[in-house]
């Protein structure tokens, strides 16, 4: 007798599907048996129907902004001073403990510059600000990643002349001994390049962070160990430190989505609570201060700092 082969590769899909309902009808029967089991589990054909359409139209696999429906409807600026109210404790004396003819000119004491706080408005020099995860369009052309100029980087009777200094990660630092002396410079990165180099008196070296960074990272000299500054390198150009004055600017923010802009402090940190923010009390957790600008508008922030936050 001939026999006929079976096609397993066409036949299992509704085997399968055979044994799948005698396996939930042997469930079903067994379940009969105690019927305490059943009660509450009541099937709804329109519960299913509910949960079939919950599925099908689930936002999974799409962005937090296009499940928010936030879209840049512009640029915007925001600008302000931040001021100290009261008096504040003097920079420490530093340690000068070696080249005193060129460091310490004089013998006159040498203070650090952790706060550096104008005594005539109580502007407050050397916060930065930056704003967070912003990338593509919400970048506005004047803000574009890639910038390849070089910053000069001087120092100078053993002290770093800009303090807290904020660049494009693709940009290149030239840092400059213009002292008699030789210094030495540390570079330590948390997420780019990390230097550690030597410079003659009136030579320069050349620096590229490669990456940027969530926070400052410190520049030191291990030759001058008391000379430390900041540098913080970021991936656009959505950035500010104050001036003398405490005074900042950070223009042609996108308009219209959420935004984050990280403040910090060399003293103070991302620690920013009990400040006022136009005269209201506010508190800017993890340093975090939140907007969301409408096209062409130009948000002004006078923020006041009391000085006991730098006791």
């Amino acid at each position: 007798m001939k026999m006929t082969r079976l096609n397993v590769e066409n036949s299992s899909r509704p085997a399968r599907r055979v044994c799948l309902c005698i396996g939930l009808l042997g469930v079903a029967f067994a379940w009969g048996c105690n019927r305490d089991n059943l009660r509450g589990a009541i099937p709804s054909v329109a519960k299913a129907k509910e949960m079939r359409f919950t599925l099908a139209t689930s936002d999974v696999g799409t962005s937090t902004e296009e499940s928010s429906g936030q879209q840049r409807t512009g640029w915007g600026t925001i600008k302000g001073q931040i001021r100290v109210v009261g008096p504040v404790p003097p920079n420490r004396v530093l340690n000068v403990n070696k080249d005193q003819a060129i460091c310490q000119p004089g013998g006159v004491a040498v203070r650090g510059q952790t706060m550096e706080v104008d005594p005539s408005t109580g502007g407050l020099a050397n916060v930065v600000l930056y704003a967070l995860d912003l990338e593509g369009e919400d970048v506005h052309e004047d803000a574009q990643g890639g910038k390849a100029d070089s910053i000069f980087y001087d120092q100078k009777v053993c002290r770093y002349l800009s303090h807290v200094l904020p660049m494009q990660s693709s940009q290149t630092l030239e840092v400059k001994n213009s002292d008699t002396v030789s210094h030495n410079t540390q570079i330590q990165a948390k997420r780019g390049r990390s230097i550690n180099e030597n410079i003659p008196p009136g030579s320069s070296i050349k620096y590229s962070p490669g990456k940027e960074e969530k926070e400052p990272i410190s520049v030191s000299c291990a030759v001058h160990p008391w000379m430390k500054a900041y540098l913080l390198p970021r991936d656009n150009g959505y950035f500010a430190a104050t001036a003398k004055d405490g005074s900042f600017v950070i223009e042609n923010l996108p308009a219209g989505i959420d935004l984050s802009v990280q403040a910090w402090q060399e003293k103070l940190g991302k620690n920013f609570d009990g400040i006022k923010v136009n005269g209201e009390p506010v508190t800017w957790k993890r340093g975090r201060i939140a907007l969301n600008l409408k096209p062409d508008e130009t948000v002004t922030l006078d923020v006041e700092i009391p000085a006991a936050a730098f006791q």
